[in-house]
């Protein structure tokens, strides 16, 4: 047997039962389009039984760092290793009975039969002019049964779903009895009843089988959800690597996105997950300072479009347990807050008295007006050198007619502006 087959052989059928070894190694790699570096000296490593997730915005260099484990494409510098062995080292036959890989879409011209397709995964095995010393069907029926496509095994391809080709692109990389999958955004096309679909029967196989997975994945919070650690690429690099819990962090995350997020504990599914807000715009708005009277979510829609545009902003006061509240201890605004029930204290009185003093603009929200928070509409009676503006409500006067009385007073004053919508009160803010 002449030496090259002998190392097909070995590698082909070698499998490393010690979870927590790395299975891939990506040593300071730096990959080049021409004079154009997608890639700069990058370094990680993934290991044996891992859920490994790889994301990022646009043009960090995801795909490209698949491409170069894959051997794809050629590293400028640096070295990828697969069970201890260079990748410039391996064939693509060897490379193909270690690694089996999903893209984001997989097109055929011809008319093969599902099963056709899932036997091309036994491609690697086949010996130039003999017999495969395998089963290869039962590996074909085992791995159409495991992604549930055996059903339409004599389908033609071409007739499926998109979910249901994605599944058996997956039980055609299942055929090469890889240890690991690498999926390219192997569920970016589909809704996202088929992307959970895809990504349970994934992680199944991962857990199950010990399968290593690594993935590139759009969907922050389906990374979070399923993976083991989570690498985050921006145009410079990486950013961080970690468990979900390490990397899925508002201050990263706000970074790298260039946008506002919420990050919290679903405690339903026991993962961190992700509440995008805005994007942050780029108006420079830092200067100036808007206290805004809101509460029972009246306020949310305007915090959040204000925050965005890099108001500075100030809140109160506002009942603990609303959720003007928490979404002002999200963003980590400046806000008075208050006991449920309580008459508001003078030490928050006096707080929220400096915040509006301090401000600008005041926004006054159509928001419900009783006896528990009706000092805060006080508190802006007599003002008369700031701009504020009210937003039109109807019925919201819950003290016999006080809240009408000011409003009516205010109205009539030059710095007043009383907005239908808030179109116009968006309007009157940028005058």
């Amino acid at each position: 047997m002449e030496l090259k087959e002998k190392m097909d052989k070995k590698l082909c059928s070698d499998s490393d039962n010690d979870m927590g070894i790395n299975i891939i190694e990506i040593k300071s790699i730096t990959v080049k389009y021409g004079d154009y570096e997608v890639l700069h000296d990058i370094s990680f490593n993934i290991k044996k039984g891992e859920f490994t997730s790889i994301i990022g915005p646009n043009g960090a260099g995801k795909s490209t760092i698949l491409k170069a484990i894959m051997k794809n494409i050629d590293l400028s510098s640096g070295d990828i290793s697969i069970k201890g062995k260079s990748i410039k080292e391996m064939s693509h036959k060897q490379k193909a009975c270690i690694i089996g890989f999903v893209p984001q879409e997989f097109s055929i011209s011809f008319d093969f039969t599902v099963y056709d397709i899932v036997a091309m995964g036994r491609n690697p095995y086949l010996a130039k002019l003999k017999k495969s010393k395998y089963d290869d069907n039962k590996i074909i029926e085992e791995s159409l049964k495991k992604t549930n496509t055996y059903e339409f095994k004599d389908k033609y391809f071409n007739s499926l779903s998109g979910g249901e080709k994605q599944r058996v692109i997956i039980a055609r990389a299942l055929a090469q009895q890889p240890e690991i999958l690498i999926l390219d955004e192997a569920t970016s096309s589909l809704d996202i009843h088929h992307q959970l679909d895809i990504l349970e029967l994934i992680h199944s196989l991962n857990r199950e089988d010990g399968l290593s997975v690594v993935t590139i994945m759009h969907d922050l919070n389906l990374a979070s959800r399923f993976s083991d650690k989570i690498v985050l690429l921006s145009k410079n690099g990486i950013v961080k690597q970690g468990k979900p819990s390490e990397v899925i962090e508002e201050n990263v995350l706000k970074s790298v996105y260039d946008m506002d997020m919420v990050v919290r504990e679903n405690k339903l599914l026991s993962y961190t997950e992700i509440i995008p807000l805005r994007i942050r715009k780029s108006k420079d708005n830092k200067d100036t300072k808007v206290h805004i009277i809101c509460g029972g979510g009246t306020g949310e829609y305007i915090l959040q479009k204000l925050y965005s545009e890099r108001y500075k902003i100030s809140c109160g006061i506002l009942i603990e347990g609303d959720s003007d509240l928490d979404l002002c201890k999200s963003l980590n605004l400046d806000f008075v807050a208050e006991n449920p029930f309580s008459k508001f204290s003078e030490a928050n009185i006096a707080k929220n008295k400096a915040f509006i003093n301090n401000s600008d603009i005041i926004i006054l929200t159509d928001v419900a007006v009783g006896y528990g928070n009706f000092d805060n509409i006080k508190m802006i009676e007599n003002i008369r050198d700031k701009k504020i503006i009210i937003l039109h409500s109807v019925n919201r006067d819950f003290v016999s007619g006080e809240y009408e009385k000011i409003l009516e007073k205010l109205v009539k004053y030059d710095n007043v502006k009383y907005a239908m919508n808030l179109k116009e009160l968006f309007n009157f803010l940028s005058e």
